[in-house]
């Protein structure tokens, strides 16, 4: 009786610990880590909700190692003030557009994460969104800047557009 209460007990302990891997994602104190797996999953409106994650300059970093991450992802928190939603998402397209939000602070950049190049606007069409191996060559300004603010942290430095002189802008 007792090994069979073992038995019970330890599945249910590795069974919760499985189930834990996303269910306590607080968007108040949130790990970078469960929101990219939320987001992969692609199930993150109805699991967490349609608010950005309260993130901050601690969790750059953690972000940054996503930048290069290229895949699709079905839901992506935006703006709540926008009525516009560009679907699929990119998954390092939406991270940078989550550092941007934390290092301007205002969390949302734009109206929705859409990168666009402006020398490719067209009547017809509007602007061309960025493909996967253009935000790869873009993630490397997050890259460069990142690498510089940890050893200079300033205000300035912080707020610097990375996008100056350049054609890229948040659509």
């Amino acid at each position: 009786m007792k090994r069979k209460f073992f038995i019970l007990a330890l599945l249910f302990a590795l069974l919760s610990l499985a189930s834990c891997e996303t269910d306590d994602f607080d968007v108040k104190n949130p790990n970078v880590d469960q929101f990219v797996i939320v987001l992969k999953k692609g199930n993150y409106f109805s699991e967490v909700g349609y608010q950005l994650p309260d993130f901050n300059d601690k969790h750059i970093g953690n972000l940054l190692d996503y930048v290069n991450d290229t895949s699709i992802v079905n839901e992506f928190p935006t703006n709540p003030v926008s009525s516009k939603y560009t679907a699929l998402k990119i998954l390092s397209e939406c991270i940078m557009w989550t550092i941007d939000g934390i290092r301007l602070g205002n969390k949302y950049p734009s109206l929705e994460p859409c990168l666009v190049d402006t020398t490719t606007y067209s009547e017809l069409h509007g602007y061309a969104r960025m493909s996967g191996q253009e935000l790869l060559k873009i993630s490397k300004l997050y890259i460069n800047w990142y690498n510089e603010y940890k050893q200079n942290p300033t205000t300035e430095l912080l707020k610097k557009n990375l996008f100056e002189n350049t054609p890229y802008r948040w659509n």
